[in-house]
């Protein structure tokens, strides 16, 4: 096996990890496994999406609302979520839990763990866009997203875990308020 061959960590549907296994061997239309999501804020409802390069192999050109990225084995999700944003982003902020799910679709099928920060320039300095992932960055709102104002395409494990993270947004302030 190559040394280079990442080893990623399978889980059942309650998200009890059942196994490894060699990236390049899984099946991710079948097998179940983790990933980061981190939605990184440049405003109050304003996010930073990444235009995912040619070469990958999951939604090539596609926009990522989230940075992110799959959990290797004898990694947590808060390791992986920092390391991810690093790499692609070359930035370390703080970053908030805002809560795990489960997601699958044409593709893929995932236990997520969405979090959040805020990217400020003058604090964080600037990006440094991973080439081999990132082709670009773009700025919207939620509802640019959630709408689909420019029809973009977007990665739809990312968009899922947005509308997660909108849906206990909301579910929070209803409880704020009562």
């Amino acid at each position: 096996m190559p040394e280079t061959d990442e080893i990623i960590t399978l889980v059942d549907r309650s998200n009890h990890i059942i196994g490894d296994i060699p990236r390049r061997l899984m099946d991710f239309e079948h097998d179940i496994h983790r990933v980061t999501f981190i939605l990184v804020f440049t405003g109050p409802d304003t996010l930073l999406l990444q235009k995912r390069t040619a070469t990958k192999a999951f939604c090539p050109n596609y926009y990522g609302i989230t940075t992110g990225g799959v959990v290797a084995t004898g990694e947590s999700y808060d390791e992986c979520a920092a390391r991810e944003l690093e790499e692609e982003l070359g930035v370390n902020i703080p970053l908030q839990s805002e809560g795990v799910f489960f997601t699958e679709g044409e593709g893929f099928r995932i236990w997520g763990k969405v979090y959040t920060c805020h990217y400020d320039p003058s604090a964080h300095g600037a990006l440094t866009l991973q080439p081999r992932e990132v082709a670009e960055v773009k700025q919207l709102t939620i509802d640019e997203i959630l709408n689909n104002t420019y029809q973009l395409d977007f990665t739809p494990d990312t968009l899922d875990a947005l509308r997660h993270y909108v849906a206990n947004t909301l579910e929070n302030a209803d409880e704020d308020c009562h």
